[in-house]
């Protein structure tokens, strides 16, 4: 090897270790700034359903005779991110690439955060984890969307690093800033309310394991109740006073009556999907006309009555759908490839899985890859092979977390568990988006512990 560039990659490596956080956060810029800028025409930034609507809402948001008005009645989606968007429409007008070049700034963010949070394992586990990040196809993909995912994850991660740094070494002032970036999170996407329900008695019983005192583990839980409800207290204080309701959005009703109960019905006597929301569409309509016109005026009235058709219907249903359909939708949601998800392969002809036919996820999965068989379809397998080494290195990266720091593979597994339980059978690559910072760190172990085997090396957390 010539003289000059062993030197210049010893000097490279050397930059690397020093500055491994701002390493990261470089190296995924650029990724996703190459990527956003190979990405051709404006629809390449609406592969996603919901990527349309959000647009809308923050066109009708930059406009100032509009803004409070459109804020006031929006119900099924929670304000930050709309929000955001009518700041970007307001300065650089219909340009979507604009919202893709931010949120490859947000998303680099976000690659550092999770090298934080691995360097909490270990200094070189963190770089390892930045790097995985930052090329992680799952969150490229899902940067260049306009869709809530990007901010959300900024924010969950950054609640997920303070909150481990807590569980390490609990204070009052990281309890406030664990509350402050998960109330941003919900202030994103209302899927975050239940986790940090549960962490305000977590929060309590680390702080009294950890001997800080009875007023001080009280004052660290209601600080960080008070930081995580701030951010909506005044969407909550709207809806209660405009509608009556103590509901953050309206989707849940839409969200159990479309997508849950299809799904399972699906398992339990191989329904077709598009059956069985027909049907729901159809009962729902008659409900509907049965109760008069003063339901349609309040669209948490109409939410509540989408959940309790899903009820009914629901209660019919049994519990062994409810487990087959929650235990695929878990695996596909761990192993589906985002390379699926990419506006270019979404813009090849592809069937509709929720509507192929099969009563289960294998026999689906057969019919939906070699029915009708196409490049789409090739793509997804060559994904579905490339997540497999991936998710040995999550098995293997949690043993070896168990067994070093219990406590943080108990961390682990709380976050991941959670957010699988809550996407249920609702699969896609974008429901893995919250647990992917988990996933990346546990990966990051086994590769971190192979690295350090054949060539020791320090590395510093700057």
């Amino acid at each position: 090897m010539p003289a000059p560039l062993a030197l210049s990659r010893k000097t490279v490596g050397c930059a690397v270790a020093r500055h491994p956080l701002a390493t990261v956060f470089v190296l995924a810029l650029v990724i996703r700034l190459i990527n956003a800028a190979l990405l051709r025409g404006g629809d390449a930034f609406f592969a996603e359903a919901d990527a349309l609507g959000y647009w809308a809402l923050g066109a009708a948001l930059a406009k100032p005779n509009s803004f409070w008005a459109t804020l006031w009645s929006v119900t099924d989606r929670m304000p930050l991110y709309p929000v955001l968007l009518a700041a970007l429409y307001k300065i650089f007008g219909d340009l979507p690439r604009a919202v893709a070049l931010l949120q490859a700034l947000i998303d680099a963010g976000t690659c550092t955060l999770i090298a934080a949070l691995g360097a909490l394992v270990s200094p070189l586990v963190g770089l390892v984890a930045g790097i995985l990040a930052a090329v992680s196809l799952t969150l490229i993909v899902f940067s260049t969307q306009i869709l809530t995912d990007t901010v959300f994850l900024f924010f969950l991660t950054a609640m997920l690093l303070a909150g481990a740094r807590f569980l390490r070494r609990p204070t009052i002032g990281l309890a406030l800033v664990t509350g402050i970036a998960g109330g941003l999170a919900l202030a994103t996407r209302p899927a975050v309310a239940a986790l940090l329900v549960v962490a305000v008695p977590v929060v309590f019983a680390v702080c009294v394991v950890n001997r800080r005192g009875l007023g001080t583990s009280l004052a660290a839980a209601a600080l960080f109740a008070i930081a995580a409800a701030a951010p909506v207290a005044p969407l909550l204080l709207r809806n209660a006073i405009a509608y009556r309701s103590f509901s953050l959005t309206t989707q849940t009703g839409a969200h159990l009556a479309y997508w849950i109960v299809p799904l399972v019905k699906e398992r339990a006597d191989a329904t077709p999907y598009q059956a069985t929301v027909d049907r729901i569409e159809a009962r729902y309509w008659q409900r509907l006309q049965e109760r008069g016109a003063n339901e349609e005026a309040n669209p948490f009235r109409i939410a509540e009555l989408k959940r309790e058709v899903a009820r009914e219907e629901m209660a019919k249903l049994p519990l062994k759908a409810f487990a087959l359909a929650w235990l695929e939708g878990m695996a596909i949601n761990l192993g589906a490839p985002a390379l699926i998800a990419d506006p270019r392969a979404r813009a090849l002809p592809r069937p509709s899985f929720y509507n192929t036919p099969g009563g289960g996820l294998w026999e689906k999965a057969r019919s939906y890859l070699f029915a009708d068989p196409g490049l789409y379809q090739l793509l997804l397998i060559a994904g579905l092979v490339a997540m497999l080494p991936f998710l040995a290195l999550e098995a293997i990266g949690f043993v070896m977390l168990a067994r070093t720091l219990p406590w943080a593979a108990a961390f682990a597994a709380g976050v991941i568990g959670y957010f699988l339980l809550v996407s249920g059978p609702v699969a896609s690559a974008k429901y893995r988006m919250p647990m992917e910072p988990v996933l990346i760190v546990l990966a990051a172990i086994p590769l971190a512990w192979l690295v350090q085997r054949t060539k020791p090396m320090r590395v510093g957390v700057t």
